[in-house]
C-alpha cells in the first residue's frame, strides 16, 4: 500500500477511527480512574464521552441507513439518541432515576424526533 492509498483510506474512515479512539478512551478513562479520589469535575467526563461516542456512532449508523435524509436531520437525530442514554446514566448516578422519570425522557425524545422530522431544515 502507498502512503497515498493510506492517506485517502484516513480521510475516508476519518469519523470511524475518530469514534474507535473516544471508545477506547472512554475504556481507559473506566479503568485507570479511581472516582472516590477525583475532584466532581472530572466525573462529569465519562458522561461526555459516552455522549460524543454515541452521537458519532448513531450519526454514522443513521448516514448508512438514511442516506436521503439531509445531514443536519440525522444529526438532530443523533442527538436526540445519544442524549437519551447520557441523561439517564446522569439521572442514574445521583440516585433520582424511576420509572416515572424514565417514562417522561423517553416520551420527551419521542415528540422532539417527532417535531423535528416535521420540519425543514434545508437551507433557504
Amino acid at each position: 500500500m502507498t502512503s497515498l492509498s493510506i492517506s485517502k483510506l484516513i480521510k475516508r474512515h476519518r469519523w470511524l477511527i475518530l469514534n474507535f479512539c473516544l471508545y477506547l478512551l472512554l475504556v481507559i478513562w473506566l479503568f485507570t480512574t479511581n472516582p472516590n479520589s477525583l475532584p466532581i469535575v472530572l466525573l462529569m467526563v465519562p458522561g461526555v464521552l459516552l455522549f460524543f461516542s454515541l452521537f458519532l456512532s448513531f450519526r454514522l449508523l443513521l448516514g448508512r441507513f438514511f442516506p436521503k435524509q439531509p445531514a443536519s436531520k440525522r444529526s438532530l437525530y443523533a442527538i436526540y439518541l445519544s442524549g437519551l442514554p447520557s441523561f439517564l446514566l446522569l439521572l442514574s448516578s445521583v440516585n433520582q432515576l424511576t420509572w416515572r422519570d424514565f417514562t417522561l425522557v423517553l416520551f420527551l425524545v419521542i415528540c422532539l424526533w417527532f417535531y423535528t422530522g416535521r420540519i425543514n431544515l434545508a437551507k433557504s
